[in-house]
Protein backbone atom coordinates (compact mmCIF):
# COMPACT_ATOMS: atom_id res chain seq x y z
CA UNK A 1 0.00 0.00 0.00
CA UNK A 2 1.16 3.60 -1.32
CA UNK A 3 1.82 6.42 1.40
CA UNK A 4 -1.10 8.66 2.37
CA UNK A 5 -0.91 11.96 0.16
CA UNK A 6 -0.28 14.25 2.95
CA UNK A 7 0.03 18.53 1.95
CA UNK A 8 1.44 20.99 4.47
CA UNK A 9 -0.58 24.35 4.93
CA UNK A 10 0.80 27.48 3.36
CA UNK A 11 2.90 28.60 7.23
CA UNK A 12 2.82 32.50 5.93
CA UNK A 13 -1.14 32.48 5.24
CA UNK A 14 -1.19 30.75 8.64
CA UNK A 15 0.78 32.66 10.50
CA UNK A 16 0.42 36.52 8.95
CA UNK A 17 -3.05 35.36 10.00
CA UNK A 18 -2.33 34.33 13.71
CA UNK A 19 -0.07 37.64 14.06
CA UNK A 20 -2.46 40.12 13.15
CA UNK A 21 -5.42 38.47 15.53
CA UNK A 22 -2.40 38.04 18.14
CA UNK A 23 -1.24 41.70 17.76
CA UNK A 24 -4.61 43.36 17.82
CA UNK A 25 -5.70 41.58 20.83
CA UNK A 26 -2.70 42.64 22.75
CA UNK A 27 -3.26 45.84 25.14
CA UNK A 28 0.12 47.61 24.15
CA UNK A 29 -0.33 50.49 21.79
CA UNK A 30 2.83 48.95 20.13
CA UNK A 31 0.54 46.30 19.11
CA UNK A 32 -2.36 48.36 17.52
CA UNK A 33 -2.30 48.66 13.86
CA UNK A 34 0.39 46.58 12.90
CA UNK A 35 0.42 45.34 9.45
CA UNK A 36 1.43 41.48 8.83
CA UNK A 37 2.77 40.86 5.28
CA UNK A 38 4.68 38.12 3.93
CA UNK A 39 6.46 40.82 1.93
CA UNK A 40 7.88 43.90 2.56
CA UNK A 41 5.97 47.57 0.68
CA UNK A 42 7.78 48.52 -2.58
CA UNK A 43 9.80 50.93 -2.96
CA UNK A 44 6.69 53.34 -4.66
CA UNK A 45 4.42 52.00 -2.08
CA UNK A 46 3.27 53.96 1.37
CA UNK A 47 5.34 51.91 4.59
CA UNK A 48 2.91 51.15 7.32
CA UNK A 49 4.13 52.55 10.83
CA UNK A 50 4.58 49.39 12.17
CA UNK A 51 5.33 46.18 10.12
CA UNK A 52 5.47 42.82 10.39
CA UNK A 53 7.02 40.59 7.85
CA UNK A 54 6.88 36.50 7.65
CA UNK A 55 8.65 34.64 5.60
CA UNK A 56 8.60 30.88 5.57
CA UNK A 57 12.61 29.66 4.85
CA UNK A 58 11.27 25.87 4.01
CA UNK A 59 12.90 23.34 5.79
CA UNK A 60 13.28 19.18 5.96
CA UNK A 61 10.23 16.59 5.93
CA UNK A 62 10.74 14.38 9.28
CA UNK A 63 7.78 11.84 8.56
CA UNK A 64 5.18 11.34 5.77
CA UNK A 65 3.28 13.77 7.76
CA UNK A 66 5.73 15.77 9.71
CA UNK A 67 8.26 18.88 8.66
CA UNK A 68 10.26 21.72 10.51
CA UNK A 69 10.21 24.75 8.53
CA UNK A 70 12.39 28.00 9.39
CA UNK A 71 10.37 31.01 9.40
CA UNK A 72 12.17 34.32 9.63
CA UNK A 73 10.36 37.48 11.18
CA UNK A 74 11.23 41.23 10.52
CA UNK A 75 9.72 43.69 12.78
CA UNK A 76 10.00 47.46 11.31
CA UNK A 77 8.98 50.14 13.51
CA UNK A 78 10.08 53.62 14.96
CA UNK A 79 13.53 54.93 13.18
CA UNK A 80 17.10 54.18 13.77
CA UNK A 81 17.56 57.55 16.02
CA UNK A 82 14.40 56.07 18.02
CA UNK A 83 13.93 52.51 17.94
CA UNK A 84 12.17 51.84 20.82
CA UNK A 85 8.48 50.58 18.91
CA UNK A 86 10.72 48.20 17.06
CA UNK A 87 12.25 46.81 20.44
CA UNK A 88 8.84 46.66 22.09
CA UNK A 89 6.98 45.16 19.29
CA UNK A 90 9.46 42.61 18.00
CA UNK A 91 10.04 41.22 22.29
CA UNK A 92 5.82 40.71 22.10
CA UNK A 93 6.01 39.43 18.28
CA UNK A 94 9.08 36.76 20.37
CA UNK A 95 7.29 36.24 23.34
CA UNK A 96 3.66 35.66 21.41
CA UNK A 97 5.55 32.32 19.63
CA UNK A 98 4.41 30.37 22.62
CA UNK A 99 1.18 30.41 21.96
CA UNK A 100 1.21 29.30 18.19
CA UNK A 101 1.15 25.94 18.64
CA UNK A 102 -2.38 24.74 19.19
CA UNK A 103 -4.57 21.82 18.69
CA UNK A 104 -7.15 23.88 16.58
CA UNK A 105 -8.71 23.43 13.29
CA UNK A 106 -6.66 24.64 10.51
CA UNK A 107 -3.44 24.90 12.78
CA UNK A 108 -0.34 23.46 11.38
CA UNK A 109 1.73 23.99 13.50
CA UNK A 110 2.61 21.20 16.58
CA UNK A 111 5.62 22.91 18.51
CA UNK A 112 8.02 25.69 18.34
CA UNK A 113 11.42 24.09 18.63
CA UNK A 114 13.58 26.71 18.77
CA UNK A 115 13.89 30.04 18.20
CA UNK A 116 16.60 33.09 18.41
CA UNK A 117 16.59 36.95 18.31
CA UNK A 118 15.22 39.64 18.36
CA UNK A 119 18.15 41.02 16.65
CA UNK A 120 18.67 44.36 15.37
CA UNK A 121 19.48 44.71 11.58
CA UNK A 122 21.76 47.17 10.36
CA UNK A 123 20.55 48.81 6.56
CA UNK A 124 19.24 51.40 4.86
CA UNK A 125 15.95 51.70 5.45
CA UNK A 126 14.71 54.31 7.37
CA UNK A 127 13.05 52.74 9.48
CA UNK A 128 14.14 50.73 13.00
CA UNK A 129 14.31 46.41 12.25
CA UNK A 130 14.47 43.47 14.44
CA UNK A 131 14.85 40.03 12.99
CA UNK A 132 13.54 37.00 14.76
CA UNK A 133 13.86 33.11 13.79
CA UNK A 134 11.84 30.47 14.35
CA UNK A 135 11.57 26.48 13.78
CA UNK A 136 8.21 25.77 13.90
CA UNK A 137 7.12 21.39 13.89
CA UNK A 138 4.17 21.76 11.70
CA UNK A 139 1.88 18.62 10.23
CA UNK A 140 0.33 18.22 7.21
CA UNK A 141 -3.22 16.99 6.12
CA UNK A 142 -4.59 14.22 3.88
CA UNK A 143 -4.64 15.14 0.37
Amino acid sequence: MADPLVVHADLELFLTAWYRAALAARPEPVCQGVVVSNREPGPNDPFPARLLVIRDDGGADTSVIGADRDVGLSVLAGTKENPQDANDLARIVHALRSQIPAVAPDNPVSAVLSSRGPFAVTESQPKARLYITMTLAVVGSLL
